[in-house]
């Protein structure tokens, strides 16, 4: 009995679909993160990568542990730390709808989570983008381009996969909805 009990804790005011919706977002950086992935992405959907040349981020930011490449450790923490923004801009965009909107149709609730990964892509796209405007050595008018695409590809990629997150979003919903009418 006491074994369920601990499996059973969760942080307090945490929702259900709030850690769905991040542990979602966790997975998606984890596995573009892993290099198999990448470079079957690369390989099979080469268009992706255009923007990657024009200086854009490329996809969603990646967690690793070592970095990519020729790529230095200052890059690869700056890549976690997107990460990290994915992962708290979605959860805190989750929460937030979820506060303000405890009965909401599932319609809403699969919008609000597929948003929570557009807005967490756009933000993380942003950091991204600065971070490779420092590394170009960009001027001022560099780094509000460099910023602005960042956070417009990496919103688009949230619409991409924001379906996965919309799925995510719907957990817990009968629970609330049954709490918020007791």
């Amino acid at each position: 009995m006491r074994q369920l009990m601990l499996l059973r804790i969760r942080l307090p005011g945490t929702e259900p679909a709030v850690a769905a919706v991040a542990g979602v977002c966790l997975l998606l950086a984890l596995l573009l993160g892993l290099t198999p992935v990448l470079t079957a992405l690369a390989a099979h959907e080469g268009m992706t990568l255009v923007p990657s040349a024009l200086g854009a981020p490329f996809a969603l930011p990646s967690l690793r542990a070592v970095p990519l490449g020729s790529t230095g450790w200052p890059h690869l923490l700056c890549e976690d730390f997107a990460a990290a923004v994915l992962v708290t801009a979605a959860a805190l965009r989750m929460r937030r709808h979820l506060r303000r909107r405890p009965e909401a149709p599932r319609l809403r609730r699969l919008l609000a989570g597929w948003t929570a990964l557009i807005a967490a892509g756009g933000a993380s796209g942003a950091w991204r983008g600065l971070v490779a405007a420092r590394m170009v050595d960009a001027g001022p008018a560099g780094w509000l381009a460099y910023g602005v695409a960042g956070a417009a590809f990496g919103a688009a990629w949230g619409a991409a996969l924001g379906w996965l997150t919309a799925l995510a979003a719907l957990a817990g919903r009968e629970r609330a909805v049954r709490a918020a009418r007791d």
